[in-house]
């Protein structure tokens, strides 16, 4: 589950804050949408039946979070796009925030979690090792084991490799993924299975074209 996220989510959540829904993109589930455009969308979708906290006092946490990440990164690293609280029958009620983020570092940073979105050549430079089992992905479903090279050797492949246990949305097709953690969801989509609190996790890879 998001860190900094989820804690956001339930103080708008606990303060009744609600403002009319602004993305044209709507999520079922927690999802990070790596854009073509290199920006990402956060949608955190959770379950909200909790009503014993002190409106002010969260008001004024969200406010100060926000404030202070773009204080330090800039205008337009982060920007609330929308909140609203929807009924779930019976399950009680749905809270949806939806946040835009300038880049991927802003949305990595702003969670405290691992997120690199771009070229997968660019990738190896900033260290990231692809130390991991690979399946090939046809159809929108596993076709096999594939050898890292075929992946590296390809010079048209964008990656997305992740720290989180979350869905996954790009804009393009999704070629490989990391053996075990990742589940294809559609040519698009995927959910990433991520344990956080166990220091021998591996990132998550999910490289399309």
């Amino acid at each position: 589950m998001k860190r900094k996220l989820y804690a956001v989510l339930l103080m708008l959540a606990a303060a009744g804050t609600n403002t009319a829904c602004g993305t044209a993109w709507k999520a079922t589930v927690s999802t990070v949408y790596i854009t073509d455009k290199g920006t990402v969308v956060g949608a955190n979708i959770e379950d909200f039946n909790e009503d014993y906290y002190d409106e002010e006092e969260l008001k004024s946490y969200i406010t100060e979070s926000v404030d202070s990440y773009i204080a330090s990164n800039g205008d337009g690293s982060i920007e609330l796009d929308s909140f609203q609280i929807a009924s779930a029958g019976e399950k009680g009620s749905l809270a949806q925030l939806y946040l835009n983020y300038a880049s991927y570092i802003d949305y990595a940073q702003f969670n405290d979690v691992t997120l690199y979105a771009g070229d997968v050549s660019k990738a190896k430079e900033q260290g990231f090792a692809f130390d991991t089992d690979f399946q090939k992905v046809e159809d929108s479903s596993l076709a096999g084991e594939t050898d890292v090279s075929e992946i590296i050797e390809k010079k048209d492949l964008k990656a997305v490799i992740i720290g989180e246990e979350t869905a996954v949305k790009i804009d393009g097709t999704i070629q490989y993924v990391s053996d075990g953690n990742v589940e294809i969801t559609g040519k698009d989509t995927a959910a990433v299975s991520y344990d956080m609190e166990d220091p021998q996790e591996k990132l998550a890879y999910i490289i399309y074209q």
